[in-house]
C-alpha cells in the first residue's frame, strides 16, 4: 500500500477531499488503513507539489474519515485501463 494523503473534508455532495502527496490517476481505488475501499479518484487539482484529489465514495462517507490517512494499492490493475481524455479521439484530417 502507498499512502495517498490525509482526508481534509467531506463536500456537500458526499465526495471526499484528500490532500495528496502525489497526483494519482483517475479511477484509482482508494482504501483506508484496514484496506476497506473508500472510493475512486475522480479529479486531481491544485498545486503540483501537494495536489488535492476528489474521491467519489462507494457508500456514504463517515465523518470519522476526516483527518484519517488513506492509501492506494500498488501494482495490479488498480486504475482504469483507458482514460477518456487520453490520446486523440479522432484522426486529424489534412486539407490540401
Amino acid at each position: 500500500m502507498r499512502s495517498l494523503g490525509h482526508v481534509e473534508n467531506i463536500a456537500y455532495d458526499g465526495s471526499v477531499l484528500v490532500r495528496a502527496t502525489f497526483a494519482p490517476g483517475r479511477g484509482t481505488v482508494v482504501v483506508d488503513r484496514r484496506k476497506r475501499p473508500v472510493g475512486r479518484v475522480v479529479k486531481v487539482f491544485g498545486p503540483v507539489k501537494e495536489p488535492f484529489a476528489t474521491v467519489r465514495p462507494d457508500g456514504k462517507p463517515a465523518m470519522a474519515l476526516i483527518g484519517a490517512e488513506v492509501f492506494i494499492e500498488e501494482g495490479g490493475s488498480n486504475a482504469r485501463k483507458e482514460d477518456r481524455r487520453s490520446g486523440r479521439g479522432h484522426p486529424v484530417s489534412r486539407v490540401q
